[in-house]
Formats: structure tokens, C-alpha cells, sequence
């Protein structure tokens, strides 16, 4: 039999390798101190940097900055989808997951008060409209998107919601890199 520092060892009939007590004792005081070699996953408040790409569930990879630069955020703060925010918590560097978020978790359900039927006057009468999306432009600067589904002699009917709305989705992340929050 082969000695481990002063204890010795015996192999059972499943063949594990048991050590005294002694030996346990010294393992775990070891990791209650904290001497592991593990880093810490990504916690609330820290700020990380990810690479991610995502599809609709079934559908291609529409979005990915995979071949450019990370994107940086600080978990929590509601910059992101709530969805992925909370996939990338418990992550370590260089670790790759995948994750399906469901529409409550991303953007939300299709909202019906977000389809409506518009009378074409004013500035919508000398408007050529076809239907799909149209970017506008708000008083203040801000830019939008809305969904034309249909256009008649009379009448404009918009879908408001997010475009990604009521849709599953599907993202590959890296986690690149944590900065700790220490306050």
C-alpha cells in the first residue's frame, strides 16, 4: 500500500480510494478557508463583458458579436433582457452556455392595445405605405419601429409591439471577463 503524507489509504470493493479521517478533516478546513483554485461565477452588481448569439427558437442566428467586441454590462441592472441577464449569473471566464428564454423573460407577450387601426388624414394620407416595418422618428429625436400590416385607401393598421415580442430565443454566451463589484 502507498502512503498520502502520513495517513494511509485502502481501496474497497468498488474500487474508490478511502483515506482516515484526518485527511477529510484537512480537505475540508482547506475549503471552508477558502483555498480552492475555482474562480467565482458572475454575481448581481458585477460588471462582465460577453459574447452572445442569438436566434429565434427553430430559426437562424440572427444577431452574434462573436468575430467583434464583447458586450459590457453590470448584471441587475436592467440594461439587458431579464432573461439573459440571468443566465450569465453563476458564469465563469471562458465559459460557454447555452440558454432558451421564453418571451416573458425577453420581450415580453404579444399585447393586443399594441395593434391598432389608424384613419389615414393628416400626415398619413400623403404617406406611401406599404406593409413591414417603418422607422419613425419621434419630436424629441428618439427613434422607433412599427409593423405596417396593412394599408387601405382609409385606414393604417400598425403592430407596436417590440418586434422580438412573444418569440422564444435562443443565445449562445461566452462570459469573457468579471470585475468584481467590491462596494
Amino acid at each position: 500500500m502507498s502512503m498520502i503524507g502520513s495517513q494511509k489509504r485502502r481501496i474497497t470493493k468498488t474500487g474508490l480510494v478511502v483515506l482516515s479521517i484526518g485527511m477529510a478533516l484537512l480537505v475540508a478546513a482547506m475549503l471552508s478557508a477558502g483555498c480552492t483554485s475555482a474562480p467565482a461565477g458572475a454575481k448581481v452588481n458585477d460588471t462582465v463583458k460577453v459574447y452572445y448569439n442569438v436566434s429565434v427558437e427553430g430559426g437562424p442566428v440572427f444577431e452574434s458579436n462573436f468575430n467583434g467586441t464583447p458586450i459590457e454590462f453590470t448584471i441587475g441592472s436592467g440594461t439587458l433582457i431579464k432573461g439573459f441577464e440571468q443566465a450569465v449569473i453563476g458564469m465563469k471566464p471562458g465559459e460557454i452556455k447555452q440558454v432558451t428564454i421564453p418571451p416573458e423573460d425577453a420581450y415580453g407577450p404579444v399585447k393586443p392595445e399594441l395593434i391598432n387601426t389608424y384613419p389615414r388624414t393628416g400626415n398619413l394620407s400623403t404617406m406611401d405605405l406599404q406593409p413591414g416595418y417603418m422607422t419613425y422618428q419621434t419630436p424629441d429625436g428618439k427613434t422607433g419601429q412599427v409593423l405596417i400590416l396593412n394599408v387601405t385607401p382609409t385606414t393604417v393598421t400598425v403592430d407596436e409591439n417590440h418586434p422580438l415580442a412573444g418569440k422564444t430565443l435562443v443565445f449562445n454566451i461566452e462570459l469573457v471577463e468579471i470585475e468584481k463589484n467590491t462596494a
